[in-house]
């Protein structure tokens, strides 16, 4: 009988299973792909969680010190406050936190994919491992039979759809995120310590299907659709080679889940979402699976704890996305990012 069986070996779930096996519980992830995998994902890493890889031993890139906006013609740029975030592809960041968590005496069975989950008079079994309670951290993008994942909808015009692809010699300096927003969406521009660019871009469906090209996979439509609108994005990647195929996911939703029910709780992207444009998808998992684990005997707690830390998250997520693309000045840019950082470094500070 396990203490915890946590469902996906993300950010969340590693950091999940690491903290809980190094307070002496007995836990055990199932993760459904084989490391390291690539995912989609913009490899921002917020300044909270930062600090925390760091102290774990974990070796990110160069600090990101200013963000650029490329919106149509204009190239504005403005200082990120600090302490400041980084970057880090995502297949080294998931298996080097998972690799963490074995070491610390988590079981990992991988990959192995959890189909099923039944309650028992002592807790749950899944895929054949009995545990005391659930701690599902399997995202929020695939439909599913688990009772934390959600019924596959039907698409809605209104659905945001993301997209992925690594490049090599694009022209962006180590310390610098852009931004790029396009008619129907927007895109965001890093680099990894290893040479590639990461270019991550959400969009919605119908400006999707409007803008589709007969023999161009739906990634590199968007991609071509983003370079004709931004002047910036275009002198970025005047020489890049893409590294790789596109990726997709989605649809993203924003809002806040149920942090905790009937035993069962939620963490990362299970537990809520914001909106991409501020980068704070892994720093977000990453907190939700620290406040977890200092409240899984206070379910009450822990809920009441999550939902006050994605709540202040979502507003200054959803008020970024309607201020970048119409942004004409400096100062509006750093304001943006200050509201940004500074909510998510308060939420995760508050008890």
């Amino acid at each position: 009988m396990l203490d915890a069986l946590i469902i996906g070996g993300g950010p969340a779930g590693a950091t999940a299973a690491l903290l809980l096996a190094r307070a002496g519980r007995s836990v055990a992830v199932l993760e459904k792909s084989a490391f390291p995998r690539r995912k989609v994902c913009g490899e921002y890493v917020a300044a909270p969680a930062a600090s925390f890889l760091r102290s774990l031993g974990l070796s990110l890139n160069a600090e990101i010190h200013r963000i650029a906006l490329w919106a149509g013609g204009r190239v504005i740029e403005a200082p990120l406050p600090a302490p400041y975030a980084s970057t880090l592809a995502r297949e080294d960041l998931d298996a080097q936190l998972l690799e963490l968590a074995a070491r610390a005496g988590a079981l990992i069975f991988q990959p192995l994919k959890a189909v099923s989950l039944n309650r028992t008079p002592n807790g749950f079994v899944c895929e054949g491992l009995q545990a005391r309670t659930v701690i599902a951290a399997h995202g929020s993008w695939e439909p599913g039979r688990l009772p934390t994942q959600a019924p596959r909808a039907a698409p809605r015009r209104t659905d945001l759809l993301a997209f992925k692809a690594h490049f090599r010699a694009a022209g962006l300096a180590s310390d610098t995120i852009g931004l790029a927003p396009f008619p129907g969406g927007y895109g965001g521009v890093l680099m990894l310590g290893d040479g590639r660019a990461t270019y991550a871009c959400c969009l919605r469906r119908d400006a999707l299907e409007a803008l589709r090209r007969p023999g161009l996979s739906a990634g590199e439509s968007v991609f071509r659709h983003a370079l004709r609108a931004s002047a910036g994005l275009r002198a970025a990647f005047a020489g890049a080679r893409r590294d790789g195929a596109w990726l997709a996911s989605g649809p993203l939703r924003a809002g806040i889940r149920s942090p905790y029910r009937d035993g069962i709780f939620a963490v990362g992207n299970a537990a809520g979402e914001v909106h991409p444009v501020v980068g704070q998808g892994i720093g977000l998992a990453i907190q939700s699976a620290q406040l977890l684990c200092t409240s899984i005997d206070a379910p009450a707690e822990y809920a009441r704890r999550c939902r006050r830390l994605y709540a202040r998250a979502l507003w200054p997520s959803s008020l970024i996305a309607r201020l970048v693309p119409h942004a004409r000045v400096p100062w509006l840019l750093s304001l943006g990012a200050r509201l940004s950082h500074g909510g998510f470094s308060r939420a995760a500070a508050s008890p």
